[in-house]
């Protein structure tokens, strides 16, 4: 078995020799395995826990504490249920349920953020820690619950936002994590991207670190910004700074009052290993600007925007990615591009599996998609648009891709705008007409997502505060989908698509209303919403049953109270494949 240390390096997070050997020791120990790690966001403690979990090829629990948390979250979970009263089930929470599980195999119990836990939190572990028991009462009844210690390893992760109670920490190996030297941060990347590339990318790390903000930059967030510097995408190296790595603007400022303030760095061109990259971040005392030379890298942004794609042709045989017939040199923009090789045909999969694409008479090329060649790797391309539901679709599968996305869609104006421009993680573009927001999402098992959404509306315009009517809008899209290990991706589009089954809107033209059910009952179809509940405003009931019945058989209850109230609901019954309209 491999040394813990040479696991995580393995898995491509860095840590020193000393912590990784005192964590090791303590996780293969026969004494109580109770860690806190500590240090500020974005130092890698989740990840840690989670690699240690596969190191030790153990059960990973994961609780993400939030402001208020308190001891009934950590030891029950609520889940609806038809067979109680109240309609609610009392179950295990994550606490107790490690418990458990660690009577019958090894558990890394992870208790993210413990530091945002009421300080009454802490007497709960106190027993855990000490003795692996709890006390619970399920159904009215005492439960003592207890656990194997031989199999249970704990940890909590803070980031210092409380203080702890002394006897709490009396029971935990505090280890505290501090953010990666630079010149480790440099070392990484070069592993992943071109020299030029991984020196930019330390360099924006550094500044991070030094400007003061609430985190530096993680090494997801430099991989996901160095894709997309090599990936050829046409966008200011500031507004992907913006994008990927500053999120929040009182950051920003600091960010920009930093490196303005500062020389410029001085590059060093080396191809040898032995590089003390600390020279690039030091002000020099005089600016040395390196001499246009062939064989330089040249660290200009626009340099590192493009990407030279070169697609090498071969002839069919058995395989599909050595069936590429054609030969293309420069760059070249599609659509969607996904990584297929021959230990990995997950996404060609995915794609014949889900979308059952026209195929031809070679296996490279089917529907829209083809297998290429790009430099030495093979990709799935397309020169197409994916739709919506093909994004969704792909979503659910394990596998990475990059896609642009352009679709049609009815939406509730203004409460789907508003609803887009409250979660969205950076908003890039605000008009009456024309709204565009970015997205990243990361979970602890290896997901990341990144999306850049933008919604246009074809006729109405946006206003925050009107009345909810129906409109036409085009949506547009670029999407980055990382998966390690199959998980659930959380989609901001996707979460606003859950969204338009229950609205609320006035007046609707009759056919956008038509079209609005169908577009409903089509993403029902696939999932993606739970069905149509339409709260429907309207002086002209009789027109809108009238086109909706050419489309579906009606079951109106109490037309005249609807006429006289002018406001009434509508149900798609999935069974009977009929609308239900109520008076409300």
């Amino acid at each position: 078995m491999i040394s813990l240390y040479e696991f995580l390096i393995q898995n491509g997070f860095y840590i020193d020799h000393a912590t990784a050997d005192l964590l090791e020791k303590i996780v293969l120990s026969n004494t109580r395995k109770a860690i806190m790690l500590r240090g500020p966001a974005g130092v890698g403690k989740t990840q840690l826990t989670y690699l240690i979990s596969r190191y030790l090829n153990a059960e990973y629990i994961y609780y993400q504490c939030t402001y208020g948390t308190d001891e009934d979250s950590l030891l029950y979970k609520y889940v609806p249920s038809e067979h109680t009263k109240s309609g609610i089930k009392i179950t295990l929470g994550p606490v107790p349920r490690a418990l458990m599980m660690s009577q019958k195999r090894k558990v890394v119990l992870v208790l993210d953020e413990f530091d945002k836990t009421r300080p009454s939190a802490d007497a709960l572990l106190l027993d855990v820690l000490q003795n692996y028991r709890l006390s619970l009462y399920l159904d009215d009844n005492e439960t003592i619950i207890t656990g194997n210690p031989d199999n249970l390893i704990i940890f909590l992760t803070s980031n210092d936002m409380r203080e702890f109670s002394e006897p709490l920490l009396r029971r935990l190996a505090v280890i505290t994590l501090k953010p990666l030297p630079t010149t480790a941060v440099f070392e990484l990347l070069k592993k992943q991207f071109k020299e030029n590339v991984a020196l930019l990318l330390a360099q924006i790390y550094d500044d991070t670190l030094k400007a003061g903000l609430r985190k530096p930059a993680t090494i997801q967030e430099l991989v996901q910004l160095g894709e997309m510097l090599e990936s050829g995408v046409n966008v200011q190296l500031q507004d992907l700074i913006r994008m990927f790595i500053v999120k929040y603007d009182d950051d920003w400022v600091k960010f920009i009052q930093y490196v303005s303030s500062r020389e410029p760095y001085k590059f060093v061109n080396s191809n040898t290993d032995s590089i003390d990259v600390t020279q690039y971040y030091e002000p020099p005392q005089e600016v040395q600007i390196p001499q246009s030379q062939q064989s330089q890298p040249q660290g200009q942004t626009q340099q590192l925007l493009e990407k030279i794609s070169k697609i090498v042709i071969k002839q069919p045989n058995n395989s599909v990615v050595n069936a590429v017939k054609e030969e293309v040199n420069g760059t070249v923009e599609v659509t969607f591009k996904a990584p297929i090789s021959e230990n990995d045909f997950t996404m060609y999969t995915n794609i014949i599996s889900e979308f059952r694409p026209e195929p031809s008479d070679v296996p490279y090329i089917f529907g829209k998609f083809k297998v290429v060649k790009d430099g030495n790797e093979y990709k799935i391309v397309s020169e197409k648009p994916l739709t919506l539901l093909e994004y969704f679709k792909l979503l659910r599968n394990d596998a990475d891709f990059e896609g642009y996305i352009e679709d049609k869609l009815v939406l509730v104006n203004p409460a789907t705008i508003n609803k887009i421009l409250s979660e969205a993680h950076v908003i890039r573009y605000y008009s009456n007409k024309k709204v565009q927001v970015s997205f990243s999402y990361h979970n602890s098992v290896g997901c990341t997502i990144t999306e850049l959404i933008e919604i246009e509306l074809l006729e109405n315009k946006y206003s925050p505060t009107k009345q909810n009517t129906l409109d036409d809008a085009i949506v547009r899209m670029y999407v980055n989908v990382k998966k390690k290990a199959y998980a659930a991706c959380e989609s901001l589009i996707r979460r606003i698509i859950e969204k338009l089954h229950d609205v609320d809107i006035s007046d609707p033209d009759p056919n956008m209303l038509l079209r609005f059910i169908k577009q409903g009952i089509e993403f029902r179809k696939h999932g993606l919403a739970p069905g149509i509940e339409v709260t429907l405003h309207s002086g002209n009931f009789e027109k809108i049953m009238d086109v909706l019945g050419k489309e579906f058989k009606l079951d109106v209850k109490n037309i005249d109270a609807i006429k006289s109230k002018g406001v009434a609901k509508i149900y798609y019954n999935e069974y009977y494949g009929t609308l239900e309209v109520r008076p409300l």
